[in-house]
């Protein structure tokens, strides 16, 4: 009798975990469904368009139109070889077009033929700029110095992808927050350092440093790559860096994961400077979800 109920009791025992393991991998299906749901998928490609009002009244505005098609049309194959170039017509016209460091020749002719086919939506406007996502720039005016809209103007473009699907946090249901912030005033001298390795006379300068270089906070093995290119027709090395200056102020500092789980760019346009900042995580990346969750899901009271 006694061995009957102990063979009993072992197979309820056993049909327990059987049940509780079936229940586990259930659960553990929904949590991966559910994080796949919340991986964030931003697109990378953008195209910024600034077009100055047109004047009210403009006689002259075929004859500046027909100066200036030319020349954007020429500007590409002029700025690709070395990342920068700017021409001018006899009809007032002026043109530049600005690859970020890095690009390769025919990357930056591509982008910037796309860019030139953008400009023509400004009609009759005579100082416009349009910036790419695939890393260029060109804009046209109707002088060759920089007017004060130009001097302060500052776009941040920002996009990325969570390296690790996010957790639903058991508090509040939402995702949990990162914290982790770039040290503004070490950003900025980053910035501003690259105009003396070549961003305001080559074809544009990249450096790489680990995120605990920017960030008192910083966690994990986060990298961080600044490339930059100053417009060198307006920009000595003193006023390159003074705009890369102040376009690694208008990064914002926050919200980039600095902990070795997350991978963001920041792009910065400027008509006379083009900074991106990204940053990336070593390969082999990511733990697998349930050692991801049982460190940074609240423990259960």
């Amino acid at each position: 009798m006694a061995t009957a109920r102990a063979v009993a009791a072992s197979m309820r025992l056993t049909c327990a975990l059987s049940t509780l393991a079936i229940l586990a991998t259930i659960l553990f299906t929904l949590l991966l469904l559910i994080a796949g749901a919340l991986q964030l998928r931003v697109p990378t490609g953008y195209v910024v368009v600034d077009c100055a009002p047109p004047p009210p009244s403009d006689a002259a505005a075929a004859a500046f139109l027909d100066s200036l098609l030319p020349l954007l049309a020429a500007l590409p194959a002029a700025a690709a070889p070395t990342g920068f170039a700017s021409l001018q017509s006899s009809g007032g016209a002026f043109t530049r077009g600005v690859c970020l460091g890095g690009s390769a020749l025919k990357e930056c002719l591509a982008c910037l033929a796309a860019a030139a086919k953008n400009l023509t939506g400004c009609g009759a406007s005579r100082r416009a700029g349009v910036w790419r996502g695939e890393g260029c720039f060109m804009g046209y005016a109707d002088g060759n110095a920089s007017s004060p809209h130009e001097d302060v103007f500052r776009d941040v473009v920002s996009f990325g992808e969570d390296v690790f699907p996010a957790v639903i946090s058991f508090d509040d249901g939402k995702p949990p927050s990162n914290p982790k912030c770039f040290d503004t005033r070490a950003l900025v001298a980053l910035a501003q350092s690259l105009a003396g390795r070549g961003a305001a006379n080559s074809s544009g300068a990249r450096v790489v440093t680990d995120a605990a270089a920017l960030s008192s906070n910083a966690t994990g093995k986060t990298t961080v790559t600044l490339r930059a290119q100053c417009a060198r027709d307006r920009a000595a090395a003193a006023d390159c860096a003074r705009c890369l200056g102040g376009s690694g102020r208008e990064v914002r500092a926050c919200a980039w994961g600095l902990d070795g789980e997350h991978e963001r760019v920041a792009d910065v346009l400027g008509y006379n400077c083009f900074l991106r900042i990204e940053t990336s995580v070593p390969t082999g990346w990511p733990m697998p979800v349930a050692k991801y969750m049982s460190e940074y899901s609240p423990s259960p009271s």
